[in-house]
């Protein structure tokens, strides 16, 4: 069962399955957040943002005739 944190609690360590180790978490709502570690590997997009963006721009390249 997950840990439950105390309100006065605002941070604890906690594996990382991105990082690979032990690192800062946030705690929001006495629930074990994100990733806190400046050194944590973040996507600048999602992968659903980055199609979106795909395929806008491979519509402003070629648009269609009857849209």
């Amino acid at each position: 069962m997950p840990e439950h944190y105390t309100k006065n609690v605002i941070a604890d360590t906690h594996w990382c399955a991105k990082c690979q180790r032990h690192t800062q978490h946030r705690v929001d709502a006495g629930r074990l957040g994100p990733c806190i570690d400046p050194q944590h590997p973040v996507a600048s997009l999602t992968k659903a943002q980055e199609k979106r963006r795909k395929d806008a721009e491979k519509k402003r390249q070629n648009p269609s005739l009857f849209e």
